[in-house]
């Protein structure tokens, strides 16, 4: 329910104790191709596969020796020397690295070998091959992020900053592939991740470096674990988050000059675009309701930071199109980094088109040209933090910080170490919920925040609700009473899917539509009970006043039923799918029997 409003459940405090939780994380393997085969390459100790499932049917490959395993129908089959086993799925484990090499499907002869440096990767069966799932600790996973996205940093200082942002990041959005079973993928959706490596890389030692020199750092603001966002080049100027991404703004991720990237590769660029091919584009966008041929393109206006925010279209009319999804839909059908950047001017020059700009990517957080050019001033990798995110705090306990945090492709859980289990299973509802709104959803944020806290004190000192109050939200973030408290109270998953489309009935309720209204289509949505309402409002007070401004919980209880009451009558007399049509463009009459109802 959105602050101010409560919902139904009668609650009870409730104490417990912090638990430790150690920060190990599952990333997959070779995303782009599904391996067919493996090489493992036992060091000192000996490697164990098992079968997965029941953890009893092993081959030991004994230390310095070879296995050869391969995926043939639905069986994983390994063989070292004159032993062989049979696998439905395999664990394979050391105690310490040991080398796998991955034979790719889609790879050619001239492909260097996908191998990595691991303890323990999980093989499962997927389409064309296997899936193979690397359990390491977050170091680990900090140093493979390093390899992959920060090739082009030599600094030391630099690298320790990207080290921290990519640590800060991973911490924030652990599980965001939880769904598959694992929490990163190993490509530039997640963060682009290289396999540690074998000794002997002349990169290694460097990466191991920036790591250890940051070994649990992470960045905070106001306690929380910040959005640790990054790229390649800002052109002079960092992007405000908020201007890429309405539901990501935030005080450290405002747009700030960057007069140190100047000096990098992706300084200034231009790129010349036929009207024909832009037509074709635009033509190919659903988002954009363009007919006719292309006859100019110009900027209509920028954000604070001087990128292009919204394009004016000129075809057989004028439409306008946001310039965020003008590049990705040309960078997709043209070509990746056509257009580099919203960082520039445009030129019509006959029948083509020219983009002069600067930078590369979106802009916002961490500039790598420019923190690697801190670094060679002999910049400190703190200084060079405290630029790109202003007022953000490093906080070196970022393994055994006291809240964690899930994700899922939609949602991000922060809640105390000993709620993981109940975390988990909320992101699951919250899902599940999602999709059974369908297209209703998309007036959501692209991603929700939820947070549960460790007792009922801490939930009313954040939100001032009452301790009876299962939750609120303010539109943006849902703040939940301890899970394991609504579990045993039986109102989780229903104080959930009650939040959520709160979310959504809330963004699309027009304004002049009473509050009582939005309660009552919640409730009626979900299908929720409202208990024992025998008894009736105070004539004196409104329905919504009661509602918004309720003085007990018999009170909040009454006016939820008589809400919901009003929207079934309403239900029954003009059909549901007028429910939605009143909530978003109420009519004249509409707004006259609002006011009429008591």
């Amino acid at each position: 329910m959105i602050r101010g409003n409560f919902s139904l459940a009668v609650l009870l405090l409730a104490h417990t104790c912090v638990q430790a939780h150690g920060q190990e994380l599952r990333i997959e393997l070779f995303s782009k191709s599904a391996p067919t085969s493996l090489t493992v390459h036992a060091g000192a100790e000996p490697v164990r596969i098992c079968e997965a499932a029941r953890g009893q049917s092993c081959l030991a490959v004994e230390p310095q020796a070879v296995a050869h395993c391969n995926s043939i129908a639905s069986t994983f089959r390994c063989r070292s020397g004159e032993k062989a086993k049979e696998f439905r799925s395999a664990t394979l484990f050391s105690p310490i690295p040991f080398r796998l090499v991955a034979g790719l499907g889609k790879s050619t002869p001239s492909d260097p070998p996908a191998s990595a440096m691991l303890r323990k990767v999980d093989a499962v069966h997927a389409k064309g091959g296997l899936r193979l799932i690397a359990t390491m600790d977050l170091e680990t996973y900090v140093r493979g992020v390093l390899a992959g996205e920060a090739a082009t940093l030599k600094s030391p200082e630099a690298l320790a900053a990207m080290a921290v942002v990519a640590r800060t990041w991973a911490l924030r959005a652990r599980g965001r592939h939880r769904a598959d079973g694992f929490d990163f993928c190993p490509l530039t959706h997640c963060q682009f991740f290289r396999p540690p490596a074998e000794p002997g890389d002349s990169q290694s030692p460097v990466l191991a470096e920036a790591v250890t020199k940051t070994a649990g750092v992470v960045l905070k603001f106001h306690g929380q674990l910040i959005d640790a966002y990054y790229g390649a080049h800002c052109g002079g100027m960092t992007e405000a988050a908020g201007d890429v991404w309405r539901d990501r703004s935030a005080p450290y991720l405002r747009s700030v000059s960057d007069p140190y990237c100047a000096r990098g590769e992706q300084a200034t660029w231009q790129q010349a675009v036929s009207l024909v091919d832009l037509g074709n584009v635009l033509h190919g966008m659903t988002e954009v309701a363009f007919r006719g041929q292309l006859r100019d393109l110009a900027i209509e206006n920028k954000d604070a930071s001087g990128r292009a925010r919204m394009l004016r279209i000129a075809g057989n009319s004028i439409v306008w199109v946001d310039a965020n999804t003008f590049r990705y839909a040309v960078n997709r059908q043209l070509g990746w980094n056509t257009l580099k950047s919203n960082l520039y001017t445009v030129e019509r020059r006959g029948d083509v088109l020219v983009f002069i700009g600067r930078g590369l990517g979106h802009g916002v957080g961490l500039c790598q040209a420019g923190a690697e050019q801190m670094g060679q001033m002999g910049i400190s990798f703190d200084k060079i933090l405290a630029h790109y995110f202003p007022g953000a705090i490093l906080d070196g306990s970022g393994v055994d910080h006291a809240e964690r945090i899930l994700s899922s492709e939609h949602f991000e859980m922060v809640f105390p170490p000993r709620q993981e289990r109940l975390a988990a299973k909320a992101l699951e509802a919250l899902e599940a919920q999602r999709a059974k709104l369908a297209g209703r959803a998309e007036a959501l944020p692209t991603r929700i925040r939820v947070r549960t806290w460790e007792t009922t004190d801490d939930f009313i000192r954040a939100t001032r609700q009452p301790g009876w109050v299962a939750a609120s939200n303010d539109g943006r973030v849902i703040d939940l009473q301890p899970l394991d408290l609504l579990k045993r109270k039986g109102v989780l998953e229903s104080t959930l899917r009650h939040e959520l489309t709160h979310l959504v009935v809330r963004r699309r309720r027009a304004p002049e539509v009473p509050r009582w209204y939005e309660e009552g289509l919640v409730l009626y949505l979900t299908g929720e009970p409202v208990g024992e309402t025998t008894r009736s409002l105070d004539p004196r007070r409104s329905l919504e006043l009661s509602l918004s401004e309720p003085r007990s919980e018999n009170e909040m209880r009454v006016a939820y039923a008589r809400a919901l009451d009003r929207v079934k009558e309403f239900a029954q007399q003009r059909g549901e799918a007028a429910l939605w049509q009143v909530l978003e463009r109420p009519s004249r009459e509409d707004l006259r029997w609002f006011k009429n109802v008591k």
